[in-house]
């Protein structure tokens, strides 16, 4: 059963956890002006100039380059850095959840009830598969393919890793039935069904992915049986819903999910109990699963990567609806507040970021240069354009400015549309000049997401902590691969 209190639990991790957080905070306290400026502003809002002096000092004539091999840790940097900045990465390097998923240091789990998760032993699920079928997959490669067909490298990859984890926490919780949320076209469902012998439902709000997979669940089992012609293992199950954050929809879903899975998989209420998991669900998603997982005996345990946390829904006074924070440590914190500007940079991964600008390839960064050069044209005009929403145009080599403009204000009205004399001036071009410092102050911002992130996720595992549901963090995923890598996991005592 799900635990009714909430206790602070005095593990060495969770005490770690709450004492991070803290420290987070002291650094957002003074840096956080960064995070939450919106770079489309540098100009207008003199945002160079906001930064400390001996850092433009440092910083002014730095390349790129050389930035991102700084940023990144390289050793061979020889400028002289001033002494705050220097202590600045060094303290975001220490605070951030560790993402390297090579690192066997960096699994981070509740100690209460010491439960182990095992997620890296593929063996213990050959049982659900038959002799024919366990030859074919580790040797034929073209039966292999079968499973990666209509799916993109990244999404092949991040499968891959995510499905072995999920059957895992599904053997070691005794469980046979899996509930995908958000489970899209039904890649990650097909290969817990057909590879893994689960018995899956898939939610999904959009109907045309939900025929999609389907149709994709049909083609597939067609191809196994042309190898494998007395293979039997039921399709994945798709139906059509919404999830909301109340426990009349709850009751309602768990009724619904156990009499489907009675029906379509001939199995006994006794065997109905499941695992709900979700690849990368979309803003408020993730908390709704960890609370229906916290509040349902049925659900056995969970697994999520989150994804798009500037779509959280913040909690505040005047509203009871909250996707951050969960936990009643960050609840009960007099500042726990993130704002959107901040978690939405906290979406991407530093690392990536990094070899962009170590190897030169940040040509498709100047757009931001652009973007906020246009901001000071646009708001001469007229002061109701300010933070318009543009067209996106992705700069590629070669790409004016008078083109990035012409292109990006496309569906203005000719009358607010820049004009030639908007766009060659001398203050413009002194704008477009200052490039690197435009890359050079979104770099900053992305020195500290990571810390944005950390909180996020540390926030929901408190919360599992506090009801007893001993949660695990662990990055799964190759970070430049896939950048929500890290995966969120439970499962309560059988």
């Amino acid at each position: 059963m799900a635990a009714s209190t909430d206790i602070r639990c005095t593990c060495r991790a969770c005490t770690r956890i709450r004492v991070t957080i803290d420290q987070i905070f002291c650094v957002l306290d003074v840096y956080g002006w960064l995070l939450n400026s919106y770079v489309v502003d540098f100009f207008e809002e003199k945002l160079w100039e906001k930064l400390p002096k001996s850092w433009r000092f440092a910083l002014q004539d730095t390349p790129p380059q050389e930035f991102g091999k700084w940023l990144s840790g390289d050793i061979s940097c020889t400028r002289v850095w001033p002494l705050a900045l220097l202590a600045l990465r060094q303290v975001t390097n220490i605070l951030q959840v560790n993402r390297n998923n090579e690192d066997p240091k960096s699994t981070i789990a509740c100690e209460f009830n010491k439960i182990k998760i095992n997620n890296n032993n593929n063996e213990t699920f050959k049982s659900n598969r038959n002799d024919v079928f366990n030859e074919l997959y580790s040797k034929d490669h073209k039966f292999n393919n079968l499973f990666s067909k209509h799916v993109k490298k990244k999404k092949k990859y991040e499968i891959q890793e995510i499905a072995q984890v999920c059957a895992g926490c599904a053997f070691e919780a005794n469980c046979k039935c899996i509930v995908d949320i958000g489970s899209g076209m039904g890649h990650l469902a097909r290969i817990l069904a057909f590879q893994y012998g689960l018995n899956v439902t898939c939610i999904e709000q959009d109907c045309t992915l939900l025929q999609q997979a389907r149709k994709w669940d049909q083609e597939l089992l067609v191809s196994i049986r042309k190898h494998i012609p007395n293979f039997y293992q039921k399709c994945p199950q798709h139906f059509t819903a919404k999830l909301e954050s109340s426990n009349l929809v709850e009751s309602e879903l768990v009724s619904q999910l156990k009499g489907l899975f009675q029906k379509e998989f001939d199995l006994t209420e006794t065997e109905t109990e499941f695992g709900l998991i979700g690849l990368h669900p979309c803003g408020d998603l993730a908390p709704i699963l960890l609370k229906l997982y916290s509040s349902r005996s049925e659900a056995k345990f969970i697994c999520i990567v989150g994804c798009c946390y500037m779509k959280l829904t913040i909690h505040s006074e005047i509203s009871a609806l909250k996707g951050y924070p969960l936990s009643k440590y960050l609840l009960l914190r007099k500042n726990h507040s993130l704002t959107y500007t901040s978690l939405e940079v906290a979406c991407h991964a530093i690392e990536k970021y990094c070899d962009k600008l170590k190897n030169g390839n940040y040509e498709d960064l100047i757009v931001h240069t652009y973007r906020a050069a246009l901001e000071i044209i646009l708001i001469k005009k007229c002061a109701k354009l300010r933070h318009s929403q543009l067209r996106n145009v992705k700069v590629s080599k070669g790409m004016s400015f008078e083109q990035y403009c012409k292109t990006a204000t496309s569906h203005f009205d000719t009358c607010l549309q820049p004009q030639d004399s908007d766009i060659n001036n001398t203050e413009i071009t002194g704008f477009l000049n200052r490039w690197q410092q435009v890359i050079i102050f979104g770099s900053l911002r992305m020195l500290l997401a990571p810390l944005v992130e950390t909180i996020v996720l540390y926030d929901r595992f408190l919360y599992l902590s506090e009801k007893r549901l001993t949660p695990t963090l662990k990055p799964v995923f190759d970070s430049r691969l896939s950048p929500r890598n890290l995966v969120l996991m439970s499962r309560k005592n059988n």
